[in-house]
């Protein structure tokens, strides 16, 4: 399965010859609010709803079937 977003995209698998389950990836954003807005309006189960981190980012998180996370950063602007 894949993701294509702004002419990123990602591939997602659960064959489990690919990789261990339960992986994180980070995906940098411009404004975590309002991917939240949109994924939320389309019916995507959030895991965790954005939270600024005390290290300063912005942050969601989003739980795929197989349990592995994509972790959407707004990085702190310096």
């Amino acid at each position: 399965m894949g993701v294509l977003r702004d002419h990123v995209r990602l591939h997602l698998s659960s064959f489990s010859g690919d990789g261990v389950s339960g992986g994180v990836v980070y995906v940098a954003v411009d404004d975590v609010n309002a991917l939240h807005a949109e994924f939320v309006a389309n019916g995507v189960m959030i895991d965790l709803a954005p939270v600024d981190q005390t290290w300063g980012n912005r942050e969601m998180y989003v739980k795929d079937a197989d349990g592995n996370c994509i972790r959407f950063i707004q990085e702190a602007r310096s």
